[in-house]
């Protein structure tokens, strides 16, 4: 599958920029789907076993992941949507939080010790182009924790199920491969995997998310055993990449 990368249109940036805008208008609890990946993104964060290090949440849409972040360092949250950033800087004051279309944005380069991307690649047209910006955010062999959705499950779903899962004006899912060749120009892979088991009726999945299979595992208490098989073999409904900014060629 090859992935197309072009930039959008200041028209673009506006309509998105308004959608943005309507969807973090109001606090809403999270998720177990997001406690599952602030849970991965942290588990990521503290096995740099850096001390208080200063993070920037591109996306942060409302804030509360950049919160979350915020009580171990010096953190930092942008995102395109104007309202959001009103809203998450009067939520959480001990963040500080910028508007910005980060691909217009006069950023602050080699200022921080790690990259935090939540669900935000699959959303922008030049995936390349928003690698290249966290590369640019980072201190030398600092690191990107990034998750988005894993496009092998995603089209592995029932198409009334996949079609229902998001209405944001972009959605270009990636493979696991695919991420892994988008990151290796920039970045050092140290750890690519899956999270979230049990999505994914097509194909393999079929077999892998049996309700009768998985039923019986649990009585035999086999079934956690069983979610790491399956998301060891890439069967997991997201994608959480930990990568250290490759040195700069002489």
């Amino acid at each position: 599958m090859k992935i197309i990368q072009r930039k959008a249109t200041v028209s673009e940036i506006g309509l998105q920029r308004k959608f943005y805008n309507e969807r973090w208008r109001d606090l809403r609890f999270a998720n177990r789907l997001k406690l599952a990946r602030c849970i991965a993104i942290l588990e990521s964060v503290h096995s740099l076993g850096l001390r208080e290090p200063r993070m920037i949440d591109l996306g942060c849409g409302s804030g509360w992941l950049t919160a979350v972040l915020g009580h171990f360092g010096p953190t930092v949250g942008v995102d395109l949507s104007d309202e959001a950033v009103k809203a998450a800087t009067e939520r959480f004051p001990h963040v500080l939080f910028f508007q910005a279309d980060i691909f217009s944005w006069d950023h602050p380069g080699e200022q921080f010790d790690v990259v935090v991307s939540q669900e935000v690649i699959e959303h922008v047209d030049d995936q390349e182009g928003f690698l290249q910006i966290a590369y640019e955010l980072l201190r030398d062999e600092g690191f990107l924790v990034l998750t988005t959705p894993n496009a092998r499950t995603f089209y592995a779903m029932a198409e009334e199920t996949r079609s229902s899962w998001s209405n944001q004006p972009i959605e270009n899912w990636l493979t696991v491969p695919q991420l892994r060749r988008l990151l290796t120009p920039r970045f050092r892979v140290l750890e690519i995997r899956t999270i979230i088991p049990g999505y994914g009726v097509k194909g393999t999945y079929r077999i892998m998310n049996s309700i009768r299979l998985n039923r019986l595992l649990k009585q035999v208490r086999l079934h956690r055993w069983f979610d790491q098989v399956r998301l060891g073999f890439g069967y997991g409904l997201h994608t959480v990449a930990l990568a250290q900014k490759a040195r700069k060629r002489a």
